[in-house]
């Protein structure tokens, strides 16, 4: 009997022993999935619950229907320049065949019905654009160079390194596969990040270069498109907030289209952009 209990008791002390050395071991950390192990795939598959999420948000992101008449018009308009801007991105031609843009998703315009001037790009290619904003455009090239700056900031990644800068890429992942728990970062998390990014001018000077890039290989628009804009100071310029404007944004363009072998932007305007939507708003 005197042996049980001593069984007994060696076993309570022993359990005893283990729990409290389990208790002091730190909880286990999934170890943080690199950057670049984030696929194309996954991004666009993150992109689609956002647009979800803003979709919910109807009184913050009232959509513009994409009905008559603005079907046929503005938002035919401004599809045509993205997919423009966008098709050599969409093709993708030097990613490897593991990590591509799907071909066959279309990049989306949704516009806004805000009085703020506001455009911005989530991951996977959909652009969001305000009213507001058009209103405040005078020709093609000004909305091709803002449709462009953002493609460009979604392609190259410095959406998703600013969007990993507040939420890894593992709550990211269980975002895309729906395995996000109660307390965990969600599709409106990502909708208050994106909404408000902030880059640096450094970036913007980047971003402005590749942009440039863009521009020229795409169209025949003119790439100084930016220079009215960038002069605009009204506190409802949300988009030059967001992606810092800085001094001597235009001669800075300058220099970079007099260091390129090839011409770009000989076209003027046909007046397309008053006629498809400034006459429509």
């Amino acid at each position: 009997m005197n042996t049980l209990r001593g069984l007994w008791s060696a076993i309570i002390v022993i359990s005893l022993a283990l729990f409290l050395l389990y208790s002091c071991v730190p909880e286990y950390e999934e170890p943080i999935i690199p950057p670049s192990q984030f696929t194309k795939y996954q991004r666009e598959t993150l992109g689609d619950k956002v647009k979800i999420a803003i979709a919910f948000k109807d009184e913050r992101f009232p959509i513009l229907p994409n009905i008559p008449p603005y079907d046929t018009t503005i938002y035919n308009f401004v599809q045509t320049l993205y997919d423009q801007v966008t098709n050599e991105m969409r093709r993708d031609r030097r990613s490897p065949q593991s990590n591509k843009w799907d071909i066959d998703r279309p990049w989306k315009v949704t516009i806004i019905n805000r009085p703020e001037k506001n455009i911005f790009v989530i991951p996977g290619g959909g652009i969001y654009l305000t009213t507001g904003l058009l209103r405040s455009l005078e020709t093609e090239h000004e909305l091709y160079y803002l449709l462009a700056f953002e493609a460009s900031l979604m392609n190259d990644k410095f959406l998703f390194y600013q969007i990993i800068n507040q939420i890894n890429t593992n709550a990211l992942t269980k975002i895309v596969n729906g395995s996000a728990r109660r307390d965990d970062p969600s599709a409106d998390d990502l909708v208050e990040i994106i909404d408000n990014l902030e880059f640096s001018s450094e970036q913007v000077k980047t971003l402005d270069q590749n942009t440039l890039e863009v521009i020229c290989s795409s169209s025949i628009m003119d790439p100084l498109g930016i220079s009215r804009i960038a002069q605009q100071t009204g506190s409802d310029w949300l988009w030059l907030d967001y992606r810092t404007n800085y001094s001597g944004r235009e001669d800075n363009i300058q220099r970079l289209l007099e260091d390129r072998e090839e011409d770009c932007g000989s076209f003027t305007t046909n007046g397309n952009y008053y006629r498809y939507v400034l006459s429509k708003l």
